[in-house]
């Protein structure tokens, strides 16, 4: 008979080990942070050793945590797939996906008609966000991430590279840049040092007008005011595809400002999922054909 230490305090660990909070672990378990401090402690006195480092502000993980860490997430990632695959009738036809406000509007939802037509036994949730969810604890299926190409784990599998231009309504007149409203937003992640107007000005030799900018929180909001034809927007190439495409926008004459990648990540207790297995398929083969 196999001899384990408390569950409780194992699923305690792994939650915490994995978001490095005892609150945000504490959160997605239902629990205090105290109560998941109190199981750690348990867990540790029934080891022996210390698991987890507690700094003032901040928790890390011991040599002995960290060795332990990947192999109960392998342990919880399989008995989450075994318990995954019981619910035939609903689980296996059920695909909930999360990827941004702006991806989801420009590029996914006009394309699902399609995945419909071809699959219309499977069910699509779309989780729009702007924050990296965490796939395990949202009860997430897959996710279309951005960002660097260089953050691209081994998990992931890139659908897309994009460039920003400047592109605008093809019914508003052409006066140039330096006498047209300029349409930005503002980077939620401002680490990943996102391609801007101030950029693209300087790239293009041309002084930057800055009395002619219009901010708005999110790039959502940013691509509505473009489609009011309020002015220019500089945009990933990939969001504003099929509006070149069909003659709706018209990119501007200039630099073209190097972007990132969006990315394909499969939560490991559902990538064997009937489901999953198709939506990341059609994902993959539409990306390609943009």
């Amino acid at each position: 008979m196999r001899k384990l230490p408390p569950l409780n305090a194992i699923r305690a660990f792994e939650a915490v080990a994995r978001r490095l909070s005892f609150a945000d672990a504490g959160g997605e378990l239902g629990v205090t942070a105290t109560a998941i401090s109190h199981q750690i402690r348990h867990l540790e006195a029934y080891l022996g050793f210390q698991l987890v480092e507690r700094r003032p502000r901040q928790i890390a993980l011991t040599p002995a945590g960290q060795e332990l860490f990947p192999k109960l997430q392998t342990a919880f990632d399989t008995l989450g797939e075994a318990f995954a695959m019981l619910d035939k009738d609903v689980e296996q036809s059920l695909v909930r996906v999360t990827t941004t406000y702006a991806f989801a509007e420009r590029w996914l939802v006009p394309r699902l008609g399609d995945f419909f037509d071809q699959h219309g036994d499977i069910r699509v949730e779309v989780e729009t966000d702007d924050d990296v969810l965490d796939l395990r604890a949202d009860r997430l299926d897959l996710a279309i991430r951005y960002g660097p190409h260089t953050a691209v784990s081994e998990q992931a599998e890139v659908l897309l590279s994009d460039r920003y231009i400047p592109v605008s309504l093809a019914e508003c007149p052409d006066t140039g840049l330096q006498d047209t409203r300029l349409l930005g937003f503002r980077w939620r992640n401002p680490e990943m040092g996102g391609p801007t107007w101030e950029q693209w000005f300087k790239e293009a030799g041309e002084a930057f007008p800055t009395d002619q900018i219009t901010r708005f929180s999110d790039e959502s909001a940013a691509f509505n005011a473009l489609d009011q034809g309020l002015g220019s927007l500089l945009s990933s190439s990939a969001l504003v595809a099929d509006g070149l495409s069909s003659g709706r926008y018209r990119q501007i004459p200039g630099p073209e400002l190097s972007g990132f990648a969006y990315s394909l990540v499969l939560n490991p207790l559902s990538r064997n999922k009937r489901g999953v297995k198709i939506f990341a398929d059609w994902i993959m083969h539409a990306a390609q054909q943009v």
